[in-house]
């Protein structure tokens, strides 16, 4: 079984969002249409089997992650996700319309552990050449872990379709250490 971390914005904003209605307000989030059920993606748990392709088990992020005593809601998602991260055997990146500063932080962590990365783009906003608003990040994790991949996708559905799709084959040993060093991309330009 695949375990798969997802990473990308909420498609409704934090401050509108409460405990009464966070399962409507993010019915047709991304980790929502994945899970094939809201709620399953709204409160930790140690994994959902994704509706649709029962080899693969969702583990992160949620919207509200586990609580440690005496940290803030803030510490506790940091704490969490990347704890999710570690266990996780993939890194879905959505860096598809929304600044997300806490997806780029989460696939550069990824990056730096050796997990397998996919990121997904817009093709309007991120060219082949990987321009655009995440040019710099993305070439950072591809130089930090060679276990990258960036597919450019016009709309979400099509993230939610390719995890669907995922065969566990495709997947095995992605805990490898793939990594190599700065000093040998620039020995490759030298």
């Amino acid at each position: 079984m695949i375990k798969m971390f997802y990473s990308g914005t909420y498609n409704a904003r934090h401050e509108l969002i409460n405990k009464d209605n966070v399962c409507e307000m993010l019915k047709d989030d991304v980790r929502s249409k994945i899970v094939g059920d809201v709620a399953r993606t709204v409160y930790a748990s140690d994994g959902v089997v994704v509706k649709d392709n029962p080899k693969v088990l969702y583990i992160g992020g949620f919207y509200y992650e586990k609580e440690h005593k005496g940290r803030s809601d803030c510490e506790n998602v940091v704490i969490e996700e990347l704890s999710q991260i570690d266990r996780c055997d993939l890194i879905v990146v959505n860096l598809r319309k929304y600044s997300a500063i806490a997806s780029v932080t989460e696939m550069i962590y990824g990056a730096m552990r050796g997990k397998k990365i996919i990121i997904f783009c817009d093709p309007k906003i991120t060219n082949y050449k990987i321009s655009g608003e995440y040019w710099f990040p993305i070439l950072t994790a591809k130089m930090l872990n060679k276990n990258i991949e960036v597919r450019f996708v016009e709309s979400d559905e099509e993230i939610v379709d390719f995890i669907k799709n995922m065969k566990e084959d495709d997947y095995n040993d992605s805990n490898r250490r793939n990594r190599w060093s700065l000093q040998d991309e620039y020995d490759k330009c030298a």
